[in-house]
């Protein structure tokens, strides 16, 4: 069958050319993006690989979100992928608050997981320790983070570009005519809000923002409503007609402190979530999201995982996936006043 270079592309997050420069042999590609790209080839019928996971051979996923309501989860997806691959993953959930993933993935390994995929967790926050990991990369353990680690790595990483992501977002705002736009950000510790909030930042900066008022549109609050509440208040009573949440609590906070003021949405304020769950789809009014592309991530993660499973090192692979912008209910023309 032929295979498009944009096939290959859109699996593994990296640009055509690269993919054309892999398959041409030429220099200039990281080898574990190199032997990435040759194994999704191969996945989408192209030619030989190199040594891969015996088919039913057990893996674990160690996920702090074990999984959704309406299945759309990164789990979900990470789950079905390596299904589809002939692999047995054997899924270890972690609530927010639960153990760290350490107990889980010994149990796993030592009921006899050949590899383990991570989705969110210890490895995305700043203030977790890196012992752990570093363990793993020490006794060989395949294994795939999934959802940007928080520190320096020599493990496989498949990422939201969470940077982009946000500047697409405030982007759009400013074409609708929004002068100013606010951010409510996660908590620092988490290595996706860092990456969100220098987004943010950066496209304050090329809208002619001053560095020192970009600063005063940020509010860093916990996850909670009642936090995300508190937080577009504030900004709102800076004068921000848009706002930008990092997650369904903080949106939720914003749409209750908009109503507290008798403003409507979108007419008054726009919002803008960061994450594209069924809360955003089936809240009133439906919230425009940065949507990260969970399965072309899912699937991304499974190809390293085969590979790393069957002998291929794959350590200095980290790949960054751009998010859609999901434009609903939420956001509209900037108000006159």
């Amino acid at each position: 069958m032929s295979i498009r270079l944009a096939d290959v592309a859109d699996r593994t997050g990296v640009s055509a050319a690269t993919v054309s420069r892999v398959l041409n042999g030429r220099p200039g590609v990281a080898q574990a993006t190199r032997t990435l790209v040759l194994g999704t080839v191969e996945n989408l019928g192209g030619g030989p690989t190199p040594v891969r996971a015996a088919r039913g051979a057990m893996v674990g996923v160690v996920a702090e979100d074990g999984g959704s309501a309406d299945g759309s989860s990164m789990a979900d997806h990470v789950l079905t992928a390596l299904h589809r691959r002939g692999l047995l993953p054997v899924l270890s959930a972690q609530a927010h608050g639960a153990p760290r993933a350490e107990p889980a993935s010994r149990t796993l390994l030592s009921h006899g997981a050949s590899g383990l995929v991570f989705i969110g967790g210890d490895h995305a926050d700043t203030a977790a320790g890196r012992d752990f990991f570093q363990a793993l990369r020490k006794d060989d353990v395949p294994h795939v983070l999934v959802g940007g680690a928080a520190f320096p790595d020599r493990s496989a990483r498949i990422s939201q570009d969470e940077e982009w992501g946000i500047g697409k977002a405030v982007d759009q705002l400013s074409e609708l005519g929004h002068a100013r736009i606010g951010m409510i950000c996660g908590a620092s510790r988490s290595a996706a809000s860092r990456r969100r909030r220098e987004g943010f930042l950066s496209a304050l900066r090329s809208l002619g923002v001053p560095a020192s008022e970009a600063g005063t549109r940020i509010e860093h609050v916990h996850d909670s409503d009642g936090a995300g509440a508190h937080a577009a208040d504030l900004l709102i009573r800076g004068g921000c007609t848009a706002l930008v949440c990092d997650g369904d609590s903080l949106a939720l906070g914003a749409l209750r402190a908009a109503r507290s003021r008798s403003l409507t949405v979108p007419d008054d304020l726009s919002l803008v979530v960061v994450g594209d769950s069924a809360t955003a789809r089936h809240v009133v009014p439906s919230l425009t999201a940065v949507s990260p592309p969970e399965e072309k991530m899912a699937e991304a993660a499974a190809d390293a995982l085969m590979l790393a499973v069957g002998g291929t090192p794959l350590t200095s692979l980290e790949l960054f996936f751009q998010p859609d912008l999901i434009i609903r209910e939420s956001t509209g023309p900037a108000p006159s006043f």
